[in-house]
This record gives structure tokens, C-alpha cells and sequence, in this order.
């Protein structure tokens, strides 16, 4: 409840604040113009009192002079008597008297006095004058009437000068009143004025009061919001809250006993995510090497056999030390401890990010690994390098305490995919590999699979026989014959055979992508172009093949390397190839990866008078901008679209297409794969003139080749 309250005041008081700053401004501004007004309207009423005073003043004494005049005229004419003459004067005496009370009290006001101070006191002189004058004539002009009269001219002359003067000062008195007025105006305005542009500055402080005030409460505000939603979401035992533990040293008010409670509360859930990461830990996670244990392997392993995306191969390696025993009983068990928290540290720097290594026994590791391939074979292909690369890094002498001990591992791997395991049937599969790879003599890796395990021995057999068949001369060159329009030989092109001396002729099919994967291929690549440059030389000398072109077949891997191009001069130095009958065939994938270098070293190449063809057009992604810089002699048409030509028209057209740009681009163009009349009659209605394929000769050995040369052309209808 009285969190409630705080947090209502804290929108309260800004908005009483405003309120309460407004309210007094308004009250001390509107009095202090009352004040003003009523300065302002009390000296307006003393002015026209003052003005009254002396209307009046004016108006009696003019009708008092009437009266004199009255009276002086019936004495002049006799029409009055002395005494009444005499009681005329009396009352002349009076009324000159209350007067003269009433000159004195115009004297003692602040408006004449500010009209001109010299004014007052004349102003009582004159009056004095004529007072007297008038007083002298009545009382003469009751003894003398016409001696009367002489000062009565006197007191004559001295009331116009005095009315001239009391006119003037009534003038005077209007002006100042009016000018007075308008200070007093001028006074008010200055005043409102003076409130606006206080009352406007006294706005701005106090909304920059609210703006501190509301920006101090808001911060805390917000600060309390992002430590509840840190609280709420955040699941981590290191959570800090440091705005809260500001607010709580800094704040004594209930903003700090807020504060308090959600650190509290931090606090209470910090400590309670404490627990169960360690209750975590000790269920999933090996205590020694801190790696996952069996059981996190099968959670994860439950995980992905139950997934409906799993698409690709994964492999399960289970690693076994070979002769671990030995270690623990000459150092004990202490120093097997330290060997292998290291050895899991050097497990996890020879795995992939992403790859799960965990300790399943007291000297057996597991690792789970997603394959990036869908086939069976090759996901075996991979997982086996894996093990491989595995294997080599860990063997080897590692130092414990002074004491050398040499490290060799058995690894086991099972493949699955598919949803088709159980967890436990998983870890089976592997450890039954891991104990094939003992029986085999340690050190080795075995699968679970007899028919996988069979593949891969068999590929490891037959990469071992390729390296010697070099050696043993085994490999040997096929020629298969390409013809013109006229079934004319033009050339050849030399094929690549291996005859195993026991197995026969191998499938290129089989060992062409062992020998690339291993890297053979650049040495063999290096043997079929020597052999063919020296069957060129020999074919010079016979009149059937003097003419011929050989076309040899190089890899990516073999032109990237750097001395490519030294070694095809070398050797065309060396057999004395006449220029222009060697071809070299190059696929897109070969020309278009590296662009640059690879037009660098044809084009230095042809200069020796090599030239060059590229293989199984159209199954790429050439481009023709890049194709018009190459300097390529030929085109040669994939056989996949040859193939289907008389009855895909999708193949035809693009045929079509390939043959109308090779004559655009001034390139000889051949088609492979040519095996029926009606293929090689569609062709040549395209416009391509040089054919290669079964219709016209299959790939031979050099001696039947020849001897088909010999016999020349069989007919083609």
C-alpha cells in the first residue's frame, strides 16, 4: 500500500507543484495590480477634488465680485442706506473669510503644489489683495459712496488680474490631472508588464523544476521497470542490477526500500539459478573435465532422432586410449586425472565449432558430428577423415610429471540418419566400432557398419595400389579418334586406363575421383601429358597420324599449380611437338574460377602453339562475356545433350544455340558422345563438321587405334 501511494505521489507532485507555484504567482500578480489601481484611483480622486475645490472656489468668488459690484452700484446711486451698506460689508467680511479658508486648503494641495509651488503662494497673495480692496471699498462706500468707488476700481483691477490667474491655474490643474493620469497609466502598464515577463520567467524555472523533478522520479521509475524485466527474463546467474544498487545506497525514502526488495529478491533468484546450474551440471556435465557426460550425449542424441529436419548424415566417434591402464598403475590415478583434463582441452582444438565432445567412461571419449553430406558413402568418406585427422592428432609422447607416456586412441564410428536409432542402440553401435578397432591391432579406426568399414578398406586398397601403379606401369593411354563431316580422322584424345595386374582394367569411374581427392592427380596428370607429347612426336613420323591433333585432359587441381605452365613447355621442348597439335581440354569449372590467372597462362601456353578446347560445354554457368576473352581454339558440345537430341527439343535447341555462338565467336566446334546416324545427320544440319563417339570409334590402346587408322574409316550411313 505504500508503494502504491509513492508511486501516485510521484505523479502527483509534479503536476501539485505546477498547481500550487501557479496559484501564488496568479495571487501576487493580481495583487499587486489592485494595489496599483488603487494608488492610481486614489490620486485620480484627490486631483478632481482638487479640481472641484477650485471650480468652486471661482464660482463664489465671481458671484461674491457680482454681489460687491451690486452693492457698490446702489451706494454709488443712493439706492441703498448706510446701514445696509454696513450689513453688506458684514457679510462681504464673513464670505471673504470662509474664503480665505478655502484658498488656504487649496494651498495644502499636492496637485497645485506639483502644477507650480509659486503658484500657491501667489495665488494667496492676490486673493489677500482683493480681500482686502473689497473690504476697504464696502466699508468706505458706507461712509463715502464715491470715495468708494476709487478702490472699488482698484479691487476691480485686481479681481480680473486674479480671475486671469485662478483661469490659468484651473488649466494647469486639468493638464496635471490629465498628465498624472496618464503616469499612472504608463505606471499600470510598466507594472503588467513587469508581472508577464516575471511571471513568464518564473514559468520557465518552474517547469524546469518539473522537468528535473519528473526526470529524477521517471529515472527511478524506469530503473525499477528494467530491473523487473531483467528479472522476469533473464535466467543468468551473474545478473547485475547496478541502477538499483545505486538507487538503494543514494535514496532513504521508499524509492530505497524499493529498491531493497527487488535486490532481494535478485538475490533470492541468483542464488536459486546457482543451484540448479550446478544440480545441472552434476547430472549433464563430467566433474573432472567438465565436459558433457553420457547422459547429456543422449539427451542430444534423443534430440536429433527424433527431429523431423534431420536431412544430412550424422556420425557418432567414439574415442578409446589405447594402454591408459598403464599410466594410472606406474603414476596413479592423480596424474591420470591431470592427463586427461589436458588431453579433452587438445580433443576440442582438433574438433569443429559445433561439434559435441564428450566423456562417456573413465578413458573414452564420444563425439557427435553433423556430416554436411545426404549420400551414405560419402558421409563414411568424411567421417572416416574425421577419425583420421583425430587419430594422427592425438598420437603421440605426452610428458606427465617427468614420465613420457605415448598416446595412441582406437576410435569406433557409427553413422545414422533418418530417425532410424535409438539413443542407446547409438551407443552401442559405436562402442562395438571402438573394440573392432582394438581387435585390429589399436590405433585404427574401425565402423560399425561391416559394409561401410568394407568400403572404406576397399578405397584405402585401392588408393594405396593407385600411388604404385605409376611405378608398376600400370596406367596406360586410350585414344578414341575424332572425325570431320567427311568422316575423316582429325585427331584423338587421349584417355586415361589403369590395367590392374591382377583386377584388370579399373572403371575411371573409380579411381579418376580418388586420384583428385588424394591429389594424385597432378602426378598422373603430369605422366599423361609426357606420354602423349611423345606419342605426337611419334605419330610425326607416319603419314596416317602426321596430321592429327591429341587433345589431353587437365585437371583444376593440376593447372592451378604454380609450374604448370614450366613443365608443359619443358615438355614440349623436350619431345619436339610441332606446333599446334597439342590440344589441351579444360572444363568451365577449370576456366571460370580463377579468370584472370587462368587467361595469363593460356595465353602464354599459346604463344608455344598449344591449343585449347573446353570440355562438356554447356553444363556449367559460362558466361559469354568472359567467354569472348579466353583464347579457346574449340568448343566441345557434353554428350548429355548429344544424347537425347532427336528427341528432346529442349536439347536440340540448346545444341543449336552452342554451335550458332561458336561460329559467332570464330571457335571450332565438336560434339562427343555421338552414337547413331540420325544423331551425327541433326548435327550436321546445326552446322557442327567434327564429331566424336561410338558411331565412329570407341576408345582403343595406341596399337589398335592405329590399326584402325591403318584400315581407314568404316562407312557411316
Amino acid at each position: 500500500m505504500r508503494a502504491g501511494k509513492t508511486i501516485l505521489m510521484m505523479f502527483l507532485l509534479p503536476a501539485l507543484l505546477v498547481l500550487f507555484m501557479g496559484i501564488l504567482l496568479g495571487y501576487l500578480s493580481l495583487n499587486s495590480l489592485r494595489q496599483q489601481q488603487q494608488d492610481s484611483s486614489a490620486a485620480l480622486a484627490l486631483d478632481l477634488a482638487t479640481i472641484h475645490q477650485e471650480a468652486s472656489f471661482n464660482r463664489d468668488i465671481a458671484h461674491l465680485h457680482s454681489r460687491v459690484i451690486k452693492v457698490l452700484d446702489g451706494a454709488r446711486k443712493r439706492e441703498l442706506t448706510e446701514v445696509e451698506v454696513y450689513y453688506a460689508h458684514r457679510d462681504f467680511v464673513d464670505e471673504l473669510a470662509e474664503i480665505n479658508t478655502r484658498v488656504e486648503t487649496l494651498r495644502q494641495s499636492s496637485l497645485l503644489k506639483e502644477v507650480n509651488h509659486n503658484s500657491v503662494t501667489r495665488l494667496a497673495e492676490e486673493f489677500e489683495a482683493y480681500r482686502n480692496m473689497v473690504i476697504m471699498a464696502t466699508e468706505i462706500a458706507a461712509i463715502d459712496p464715491d470715495t468708494a468707488n476709487r478702490f472699488f476700481a482698484t479691487a476691480q483691477q485686481s479681481y480680473n488680474e486674479f480671475s486671469q490667474f485662478t483661469g490659468r491655474i484651473s488649466v494647469l490643474l486639468t493638464e496635471r490631472a490629465l498628465q498624472r493620469e496618464q503616469e499612472s497609466q504608463t505606471r499600470y502598464d510598466q507594472t503588467f508588464l513587469r508581472i508577464l515577463v516575471m511571471s513568464l520567467l518564473a514559468a520557465l524555472v518552474i517547469t524546469l523544476i518539473v522537468i528535473v523533478v519528473a526526470r529524477m522520479i521517471s529515472s527511478r521509475v524506469r530503473d525499477i521497470a528494467d530491473a523487473l524485466s531483467q528479472l522476469a527474463y533473464n535466467q543468468n546467474a551473474s545478473l547485475k542490477l547496478p541502477a538499483i544498487e545505486r538507487l538503494q545506497r543514494k535514496s532513504k525514502g521508499e524509492f530505497g526500500r524499493i529498491a531493497g526488495v527487488l535486490l532481494g529478491f535478485r538475490d533470492d533468484l541468483v542464488r536459486r539459478i546457482q543451484a540448479e546450474e550446478a544440480n545441472h551440471r552434476l547430472i549433464f556435465y563430467d566433474a573432472l573435465t567438465e565436459l558433457p557426460n553420457r547422459r547429456m550425449l543422449q539427451e542430444q542424441l534423443i534430440h536429433l532422432t527424433s527431429s523431423e529436419r534431420m536431412k544430412n548424415y550424422y556420425a557418432l566417434l567414439w574415442v578409446d586410449l589405447d594402454r591408459f591402464k598403464l599410466l594410472n598403475d606406474l603414476r596413479g590415478h592423480q596424474a591420470g586425472d591431470r592427463f586427461l583434463i589436458e588431453l579433452a582441452r587438445k580433443i576440442r582444438t582438433l574438433l569443429r565449432e559445433g561439434d559435441l565432445l564428450a566423456r562417456v567412461g573413465g578413458d573414452e571419449f564420444a563425439i557427435l558430428v553433423e556430416l554436411p553430406q545426404s549420400n551414405r558413402s560419402l558421409a563414411a568418406r568424411e567421417a572416416e577423415q574425421i577419425a583420421q585427422e583425430l587419430r594422427c592428432g592425438l598420437e603421440g609422447e605426452y610428458s606427465i610429471e617427468d614420465f613420457n607416456h605415448f598416446l595412441s586412441v582406437s576410435i569406433g564410428i557409427a553413422l545414422f540418419t533418418d530417425r532410424q536409432f535409438e539413443s542407446e542402440a547409438l551407443l552401442g553401435q559405436a562402442e562395438l566400432a571402438k573394440y573392432q578397432a582394438k581387435a585390429a591391432g589399436r590405433n585404427t579406426v574401425s565402423f560399425y557398419d561391416p559394409q561401410i568399414q568394407a568400403e572404406i578398406s576397399q578405397r584405402a586398397e585401392l588408393e594405396n595400389e593407385l600411388r604404385q601403379a605409376i611405378d608398376r606401369n600400370e596406367l596406360e593411354l586410350f585414344y578414341q579418334l575424332q572425325f570431320d563431316h567427311r568422316s575423316q580422322p582429325i585427331g584423338a584424345e587421349a584417355l586415361l586406363r589403369w590395367r590392374h595386374s591382377e583386377k584388370g582394367l579399373v572403371s575411371p569411374a573409380q579411381f579418376i575421383p580418388l586420384a583428385e581427392e588424394t591429389g594424385l592427380i597432378v602426378p598422373i596428370g603430369s605422366w599423361v601429358l609426357k606420354t602423349a607429347c611423345e606419342q605426337l612426336c611419334r605419330w610425326q613420323g607416319n603419314p596416317l597420324t602426321a596430321h592429327l591433333q591429341l587433345a589431353v585432359n587437365v585437371s583444376a587441381r593440376q593447372f592451378r599449380q604454380p609450374d604448370f605452365v614450366d613443365e608443359v613447355e619443358s615438355t614440349l621442348a623436350h619431345c619436339t611437338v610441332p606446333t599446334g597439335k597439342l590440344k589441351i581440354e579444360l572444363t568451365e569449372s577449370t576456366v571460370l574460377d580463377y579468370v584472370e590467372e587462368t587467361i595469363s597462362k593460356m595465353a602464354r601456353l599459346r604463344e608455344h602453339g598449344v591449343k585449347f578446347s573446353m570440355d562438356d560445354f554447356g553444363t556449367g554457368y559460362s558466361s559469354l562475356q568472359y567467354l569472348k576473352r579466353l583464347p579457346l581454339d574449340q568448343i566441345k558440345i557434353d554428350q548429355s545433350f548429344v544424347r537425347d537430341i532427336d528427341t528432346d527439343n529442349d536439347d536440340a535447341m540448346i545444341i543449336k544455340t552452342i554451335i550458332a555462338m561458336g561460329h559467332a565467336l570464330s571457335l571450332d566446334v565438336i560434339a562427343e558422345g555421338v552414337e547413331t546416324e540420325q544423331q551425327r545427320t541433326i548435327l550436321e544440319a546445326y552446322g557442327c563438321q567434327h564429331y566424336q563417339g561410338y558411331l565412329f570409334a570407341r576408345p582403343l590402346p595406341l596399337t589398335e587405334c592405329e590399326q584402325l587408322l591403318q584400315a581407314g574409316p568404316k562407312p557411316v550411313h
